[in-house]
């Protein structure tokens, strides 16, 4: 048998043999020893910005290439990298920091830096993404001012490699020639990072977040990568090399494009799924999701210097129902703002940006953006019922502005002679406890709710989600926000309204179990969660999860509803054995 198993995380499925090639962690691309003080600034700002015309033409082709190989959504990947190295809010400070006596290489590295610090800091995936992408491309400036050459990704004897290393950047995964490349390991990595996305229409094996065992010592040694069940088998014998090949590889794939799990769910509950991209909506369509409950459409704002024009976001809305053809699918509206700034909307400086203004305010107070989406929306797929869900609302005074807005937004589509989705439904996001408190009076007036998990308890329990230090407390099965759900689903049901719950504890199998006994209707996750939660549900009993749910609601604590959920999804196990 093989030496030794690292056991990881799934990345992108099919197995791959070969001697592994580390290659050593990239770092911010300049070394202390590499620094010095700028001769001639005019001088550095001319290498300068020769560097980054360089490195924008090598992205620009990169993309091209990759689209080829991978598609246009991976293409878009080193597109937006492209737009990193013409960006003025890079270029002007870096100009700046040559002026105050940095070289070309310093300044560049600095800001592109800086600036990857501040995305990264960011509570949601989509920003780190953009700070591991902004981080490369200092990385290949930086490599052209000092003249470097990017690692070779191949065994010089040509015999078949598995690239090894802490992580990789994107750019770095779309340049690996299949035929000298069996596979990818790496010690960090997350299954939503565009490391894995590439790999993953790449067709490249990859197993994620191996540890501090993944070093410089295995290198040269031979290896299997399961990118299926996320192992690295240590020189794995002939027969374990067989059998991995033998194995199904949707059998144990947990990742964004798994296959769904055969049979039906038994419980009177939609599983849907949350995207961002048309990629993600084709991966839910191929993962068995009956629509899509959530569009971050605020995903094609954010890391630009300017916001997406009126074409642009028309395009990618219709490309995204598409994906997903008769199943309903539902746009969340702009929610940037706070947390999730964009550097094109200049805003004071908030004490408190969780409470600051953001989502649909944001919105409201800019009409000029606002309005752009608005008509984007109405005229993706004018045939087609249009669902909107509004963020961050708070009071009923503000679904009225909000319907002003989008009367006003299908006036001007209709002034420039575009037509425009005449069934829109509208919804909100139950984020905020005066929401749920108040859902009898939004049941009125919008047509469906969807509840935003990770908010409503950051905001209820007074606990700020990204603390690790409250991650305890930070829970929606804290007895007080299983309540306020309570509230909503009672109020849909008064009024035919249908509930989702979109957030990320909508994949949880124990906390879903209870949603469902609450009265929720549909349940959105990643598309790579569907399947796990399809077989989960599939093994209960509706009348338990009501059970369970109303025990639940009166707990007192918090130990109290977690042994009531654990009680169900045993029983359910049982009940399935």
């Amino acid at each position: 048998m093989a030496r030794s198993t690292l056991v990881g995380r799934p990345g992108a499925p099919k197995v791959g043999v070969g001697r592994l090639l580390w290659l050593p962690p990239t770092t911010s691309g300049l070394a202390a020893s590499e620094t010095r003080r700028a001769p001639d600034p005019a001088a550095e700002k001319a290498r300068l910005l020769a560097a980054l015309e360089a490195a924008g033409a090598e992205l620009s082709t990169l993309a091209r290439e990759t689209a080829t190989r991978a598609g246009d959504e991976i293409g878009a990947i080193f597109e937006a990298q492209a737009l990193f190295a013409a960006d003025p809010g890079i270029i002007e400070p870096a100009l700046a920091a040559i002026d105050a006596g940095a070289d070309a290489a310093e300044a560049i590295d600095r800001v592109t830096a800086e600036q990857a610090d501040v995305l990264a800091g960011v509570d949601d995936e989509y920003f780190r993404e953009r700070a591991a992408d902004l981080r490369d491309v200092g990385r290949r400036i930086v490599d052209q001012l000092l003249g470097r050459a990017r690692p070779a990704l191949h065994h010089r004897d040509g015999a078949p490699a598995i690239v090894a290393s802490d992580d990789l950047d994107p750019s770095v995964v779309a340049v690996i020639r299949p035929e000298l490349v069996a596979g990818l390991a790496l010690a960090g990595g997350a299954p939503t990072g565009h490391a894995a996305i590439v790999a993953r229409a790449l067709g490249i094996p990859l197993v994620l977040g191996l540890g501090p065992a993944l070093d410089a010592g295995l290198d040269g040694v031979e290896v299997a990568v399961d990118g299926a069940g996320g192992r690295l088998l240590i020189e794995p014998t002939d027969a374990e090399v067989r059998a991995l090949a033998a194995a199904p590889a949707s059998e144990a794939v947990s990742v964004v494009g798994g296959e769904a799990i055969p049979g039906a769910v038994a419980l009177p509950v939609t599983l849907e799924a949350n995207v961002g991209s048309v990629r993600e909506a084709e991966a839910a369509a191929a993962a068995g999701a009956m629509g899509i409950g959530l569009v971050r459409t605020e995903l094609l704002f954010l890391g630009r210097s300017a916001p997406p024009g009126l074409d642009e976001q028309r395009g990618l809305y219709r490309r995204i129902a598409a994906a997903l053809p008769g199943r309903p699918v539902v746009f969340r509206t702009l929610d940037i703002g706070g947390d999730k700034p964009a550097s094109y909307l200049p805003a004071e400086p908030e004490m408190n940006p969780a409470l600051g203004v953001r989502g649909l305010r944001l919105g409201l107070n800019r009409p000029d953006i606002f309005e752009t989406q608005l008509r984007a929306l109405l005229e993706a797929d004018p045939g087609s019922p249009l669902r909107l869900l509004l963020p961050m609302v708070a009071t009923v005074e503000e679904i009225a502005a909000a319907r002003e807005a989008i009367d006003a937004a299908a006036s001007a589509s209709r002034r420039a002679g575009a037509e425009v989705a005449s069934d829109v439904r509208l919804g909100i996001m139950i984020e905020i406890p005066s929401a749920a408190i108040l859902a009898d009076a939004f049941a009125q007036i919008v047509d469906f709710f969807s509840i935003g998990t990770n908010d409503l308890v950051q905001y209820t329990l007074a606990a700020d989600r990204t603390s690790a230090a409250l991650a305890e407390l930070a829970t929606p099965l804290q007895p007080a926000v299983l309540r306020l759900i309570r509230l909503v689903t009672e109020a849909a049901l008064r009024y035919d309204r249908p509930v989702a719950v979109c957030g990320e504890a909508a994949a949880d199998p124990v906390a879903a179990a209870l949603f469902v006994g609450l009265g929720v209707n549909e349940l959105s996750v990643a598309p790579g969660s569907l399947a796990g939660l399809r077989a989960s549900l599939a093994r209960l009993d509706l009348d338990a999860c009501r059970e369970a749910a109303a025990r639940a609601t009166v707990a007192g604590s918090l130990a109290d509803v977690r042994k009531i959920a654990a009680g169900l999804v045993e029983t359910g196990a049982e009940a399935a054995a």
